[in-house]
């Protein structure tokens, strides 16, 4: 989902998660009471990265082996996102417009599935 800038990450979250998930993976940005409650309801596995907050500043060494564990899990989704950074210099959205900005992300993907591919029967 391409959005503006002035719209954080956390709030389309919920726009990603589809209906047949069994486990949603994330990082620590998109952890909330209601967002897990949520998921546990709709009986998924939650794996959502466990972050301090101002009642907790220091996570207890349980939850700092719980995002370990997550990390190693997330890390292959987090290589794509690396790629498409640093080898197809998708660090900046070069056009105006939703429309065009999504392209952009859009093409960059295919170019990045169509590489894997290559690599993969190649």
């Amino acid at each position: 989902i391409t959005t503006p800038a002035n719209v954080n990450d956390t709030v389309m979250a919920d726009d990603l998660i589809r209906s047949d998930e069994k486990t949603v993976w994330a990082d620590a940005a998109y952890d909330t009471h209601a967002r897990r409650a949520r998921l546990k309801a709709e009986g998924k596995k939650v794996r959502i990265a466990r972050r301090p907050n101002k009642h907790h500043p220091e996570l207890p060494l349980r939850l700092k082996r719980y995002n370990r564990l997550i990390a190693r899990r997330r890390a292959a989704v987090e290589t794509t996102f690396a790629t498409l950074k640093n080898r197809m210099k998708l660090t900046a959205i070069r056009y105006v417009g939703l429309a065009k900005a999504s392209a952009q992300v859009t093409m960059a993907a295919i170019a990045f599935n169509m590489r894997r591919w290559a690599a993969i029967t190649g």
